[in-house]
């Protein structure tokens, strides 16, 4: 204790001749630890050297620490004139002041973290000039909301103009008790004694048309891609069952009530000993009229317009994503690709992609 609470005395040659340090070394240790930059380190090191008698002078606390003794010294006469919050203290930054006050940048921050976002940067110098009144350069707002404000152009998803989000809203609600009665009505009322097991379902159409997307290229080179415009496609039926991941495809000329219900025949087929409760979008081959069901499926409906709700969507857009850019000469080749990347759709694949979180507790809740 009384080796910890010495003074230590350094050489004339440093020009500091009496520095007392009363922090303890456990305690320096414990400050060094926390600090956030290399300098602030070995300040704290500094006076770890010498409170332990690992530097006997500035000079070696120096070449220890690999600063300049003019440095160290300064350090040290810093934690003399006012200890350690004297040492850790920093100059506030002085330079250029932003021509956009810190006001006007939250009020900004928060108006890009609504899903709209704007169209362009210029979008964003206009909305500043009409709503805050403030009128900065492009370079400036650019800048700002890119480098600062850690904004920058992304894939929009797109939403339909007529959707309703109250009723998408209360169908998300609403849905582990939906789930729930179904389930209930096909033991009780139906008499089945078999597993009632929820899927979603869906269609999407695959043509000769290339797909598109992004490609990454070095700074400065405009990435190329060569396409095709044939009309000729076909259509893919799937279904696809967010708590396990297990599916069922199958391809079709045409998108109608006669396909569907075909597709619906081969379902019911494949999953005989169970009740498959199907979530559909409000397409008019799903709701005909004519359209004949099987005993063991129930169609349970989701909002018009919300293919968002539907994880089956996700599913499309990962097959498609892994056919962009390819350019099959008929749909023979077409089919070929489709084959080999639905082969490696695997159960573990389809349940990460719709294994949502919401559609899990559902299930949970509903005993499915």
């Amino acid at each position: 204790m009384l080796e910890e609470n010495r003074s230590i005395q350094s050489s004339s040659m440093s020009g500091i001749y009496h520095l007392e340090i009363t922090e303890t070394l456990e305690d320096l240790k414990t400050l060094r630890g926390q600090q956030k930059t290399a300098t602030d380190k070995d300040r704290v090191h500094l006076l770890y050297l010498l409170k332990s008698a690992q530097a006997q002078t500035m000079e070696q606390a120096a070449l220890l620490l690999g600063r300049h003794r003019v440095t160290v010294q300064k350090w040290a006469r810093r934690y003399r004139e006012g200890g350690m919050a004297q040492l850790l203290s920093h100059k506030p930054r002085v330079g250029r002041q932003w021509s956009i006050p810190g006001w006007a940048q939250t009020a900004l921050r928060q108006r890009l973290e609504q899903s709209e976002g704007f169209e362009r940067y210029g979008a964003i110098c206009q909305w500043l000039e009409t709503e805050l009144g403030i009128v900065a350069p492009y370079k400036t707002v650019h800048r700002l909301v890119h480098d600062r404000l850690q904004a920058a152009p992304k894939v929009v998803r797109p939403q339909s103009a007529h959707q309703d989000e109250a009723r998408l809203e209360n169908y998300k609600k609403k849905l582990p008790e939906n789930l729930a009665m179904l389930a209930y009505f096909a033991w009780s009322i139906l008499g089945w004694s078999g597993q009632v097991r929820f899927f979603c379902g869906d269609e999407s159409r695959f043509g000769l048309k290339t797909l598109t997307g992004r490609k990454i290229t070095t700074r400065g080179v405009k990435p190329q891609g060569q396409v095709q415009w044939p009309f000729q496609a076909t259509y893919l039926y799937g279904i696809v069952e967010p708590a396990t991941g297990e599916h069922f495809f199958y391809e079709f000329t045409h998108c109608n009530t006669d396909c569907f219900e075909a597709f619906l025949q081969l379902v019911a087929k494949q999953y005989a000993d169970s009740i498959l409760i199907i979530q559909l979008d409000q397409a008019g081959w799903h709701r005909a009229k004519r359209l004949q069901v099987p005993d063991n499926l129930i169609l349970m409906f989701q909002p018009p317009h919300c293919p968002e709700c539907n994880p089956i969507e996700q599913v499309w857009q990962y097959l498609k994503k892994r056919l962009r850019w390819r350019r099959p000469q008929s749909l023979t080749a077409l089919r070929d690709l489709i084959r080999d990347r639905l082969l490696d759709l695997t159960p573990a694949i389809i349940a990460s992609i719709t294994g949502r979180k919401s559609i899990l507790e559902a299930l949970s809740v509903a005993g499915i």
